[in-house]
C-alpha cells in the first residue's frame, strides 16, 4: 500500500509588528483611555459635573489644610484621593497648587482618615449617591470604631459606627453650612487628640448628630 504523504502545514501568516503604547506605559495609557470613555459617557447622559468639580476642589483644599494643622500636633491623617494625584508641591506640605489635569468632577468619595495609633478607623467621609428618586445627594459622615469582636468564621471584626453630618441634594449643597459643621467636628476631633480622649469625640458626635450606619469590617482593614 503506497505511503500517504502528509498534508503540507498551512503557511504561517506574516508577523505584524505591534506599535508600542505611548511612552510604552500600559497603565498610564489605559487610565487615559478609560478617562476619555468616562467623559464621553458623561456627555451622552447629559450629566454636568462642573458643580461637583468645584465642590470637590474646595473639599480637597479644606481637608489638606486640616491635615497640615493636625500634622503640626503630631496627629497623622491621610487624604483620599491622595494628594499626589490632585496637587503639585513647591514645598511640601504647605506650598502647593492643584493639578489642572486632575478630573475633580470624577471624584465620588473624599476621605480624611486618622492613622494615629489608637485612632485607626476614625474617618471623615463625603460621597455622592443617587437617592430612590434618582437625584444625586452629597452625604457627609464621621465614622469610628466602637470596638472589636471575634467571629468563628470571619475572625476579628471591627464594629463601625457613623454620625451623619449632612445630607443635601448635590445642586443645593451650601458650603457655608458644610463649613459650619466641619468646623465643629474638626475642633472636637483635634481637642480629643490633645486630651488623648477618643471617647470625648464620639460622645460629641452621638449627642449632636443623627446616627448613621453601623456595620462590621475585617479588623485588618484600615
Amino acid at each position: 500500500m503506497p505511503k500517504r504523504t502528509p498534508a503540507p502545514a498551512p503557511p504561517t501568516p506574516p508577523s505584524e509588528e505591534v506599535a508600542p503604547l505611548p511612552e510604552d506605559d500600559f497603565v498610564a495609557s489605559l487610565k487615559n483611555e478609560l478617562a476619555k470613555t468616562q467623559r464621553a459617557s458623561t456627555k451622552e447622559t447629559g450629566e454636568d459635573l462642573t458643580h461637583r468639580g468645584q465642590l470637590n476642589r474646595r473639599f480637597l483644599q479644606d481637608l489638606w489644610e486640616v491635615h497640615n494643622q493636625f500634622e503640626n500636633a503630631s496627629v497623622h491623617l491621610t487624604v483620599e484621593p491622595s494628594q499626589t494625584l490632585f496637587a503639585t508641591f513647591v514645598e511640601y506640605p504647605e506650598q502647593w497648587m492643584f493639578k489642572e489635569s486632575f478630573d475633580f468632577g470624577a471624584v465620588k468619595t473624599i476621605e480624611l482618615r486618622d492613622r494615629t495609633q489608637g485612632w485607626v478607623g476614625f474617618t471623615l467621609r463625603f460621597w455622592y449617591y443617587a437617592n430612590p428618586e434618582g437625584k444625586t445627594h452629597l452625604r457627609g459622615v464621621f465614622e469610628w470604631c466602637e470596638g472589636e469582636s471575634y467571629h468563628r468564621y470571619t475572625g476579628w471584626m471591627r464594629m463601625m459606627s457613623q454620625a451623619v453630618l449632612f445630607d443635601h441634594p448635590e445642586e443645593k449643597a451650601d458650603l457655608r453650612e458644610i463649613h459650619r459643621v466641619l468646623r465643629d467636628v474638626v475642633v472636637a476631633w483635634y481637642t480629643a487628640h490633645l486630651e488623648h480622649a477618643p471617647e470625648k469625640l464620639t460622645g460629641h458626635l452621638k449627642e449632636k448628630y443623627p446616627k448613621g450606619a453601623s456595620y462590621a469590617r475585617e479588623s485588618y482593614r484600615a
